[in-house]
């Protein structure tokens, strides 16, 4: 996709079963010689047939980029996960995108702990058909997924707070109906308020190469109840209490976003980037590099608070908020590659291009240093 548009009848002798009449010393060795020989000449013609291929068509090299560690400055390595085991660390990462495993609405997969594997140094999600339909559940009824797929959250002792910095390498998938995404969910966690429950997306992408698209931004979804305008529906929000409302209907929530365009990015996300995302108490910022730290590039996108609006689509009237940074962020990572059988989202699904993967290098937590 272009570079500026952000939006992988002979048979070998066996003589080890030969009868016992002729298992003598120079029989046996008469046998290996022969069984030898006919190895190296069976090899010499792969060669032969196969050089002339290779030295034209390379073969995908899937591999991490095994970069150090590097802080931003002002900021300390807290935790995170380098995958350098053989599998996927259970008391940093849960399946699924929360505790019960539950599907969002409207995707076509449902996540297994045997399609994420932890191998080479990487973290894989597998990407497949089902030879014979799944049970899963969604948040309203309990499906058959044809498909499933991998995907994790942290833990609650795994949370991005205020004054983080979160950074992820990875490579993204290429099939069509893929849909990877990288994002949070807040906690209610101390003295918390509707306004600061949020959906903070590091970035969703969709991985068909005819409509590859990464974008990034925020959403909130609760709100008070001098917040619901009159022109949203009551059959749009679930009451939580009465000076709490979650909006359900996605016309009517709030949110701030770029879009899918960034002036002058080069990254390729079929190959190996890094991506950041810096918190502070009063700003969120945004990073992309192909190689290296993130954060030594120049934020795409930031969020400083003020208004934010409803993504109308045309469809509904247009609503303001006032919000800002939450001051007591406690916020459950979630990292995903999801199947989305929807045009809009690069679908239908194509089998021939399945299994598909999802590589993962690292994911990192810094703190900023106490002063």
């Amino acid at each position: 996709f272009p570079a500026e548009r952000l939006t992988n009848g002979n048979q070998p002798f066996d003589y080890d079963s030969m009868p016992e009449q002729n298992n003598c010393p120079k029989f046996k060795s008469c046998a290996r010689a022969s069984y030898w020989k006919y190895l190296r000449t069976i090899f010499s013609k792969l060669i032969i047939c196969f050089l002339p291929i290779s030295l034209f068509v390379s073969p995908e090299i899937v591999s991490g980029n095994d970069s150090p560690i590097e802080a931003p400055p002002g900021y300390e390595y807290s935790h995170g996960d380098e995958f350098s085991g053989d599998k996927l660390n259970l008391e940093m990462w849960g399946l699924g995108i929360n505790e019960k495993n539950l599907q969002n609405e409207r995707v076509d997969c449902v996540y297994k702990l045997e399609n994420i594997s932890v191998e080479d140094g990487l973290m894989i999600f597998t990407q497949k058909r089902e030879a014979v339909p799944v049970q899963g559940k969604s948040w309203s009824e309990d499906l058959l997924f044809n498909y499933s797929s991998g995907g994790v959250h942290t833990r609650k002792d795994y949370d991005l707070r205020n004054n983080m910095y979160l950074e992820l390498r990875c490579k993204l998938p290429q099939n069509n109906a893929g849909y990877s995404s990288f994002w949070t969910v807040s906690r209610k966690v101390g003295d918390w308020k509707p306004e600061d429950l949020l959906e903070i997306d590091m970035f969703e992408f969709i991985a068909a190469r005819e409509k590859t698209r990464l974008w990034s931004g925020l959403w909130w979804h609760d709100f008070r109840a001098d917040e619901l305008h009159d022109g949203i529906p009551e059959k749009s929000y679930v009451k939580r209490s009465d000076d709490h409302f979650f909006i359900s209907q996605r016309v009517y929530k709030a949110h701030h976003g770029h879009g899918h365009h960034i002036e002058g990015n080069k990254v390729n996300f079929y190959q190996f980037f890094t991506f950041g995302l810096k918190v502070t108490d009063d700003e969120f910022f945004w990073y992309l590099a192909q190689d290296g730290p993130a954060w030594k590039s120049e934020p795409y996108f930031q969020f400083s608070g003020g208004k934010v609006t409803n993504r109308s689509y045309g469809k509904v009237d247009d609503y303001e908020w006032e919000r800002r940074v939450p001051q007591n962020l406690h916020a459950q990572v979630n990292l995903n590659y999801a199947m989305r059988n929807a045009e809009w989202a690069g679908g239908p699904v194509r089998d021939e291009q399945l299994p598909s993967k999802m590589y993962v290098d690292y994911v990192r937590f810094f703190k900023l240093i106490e002063k």
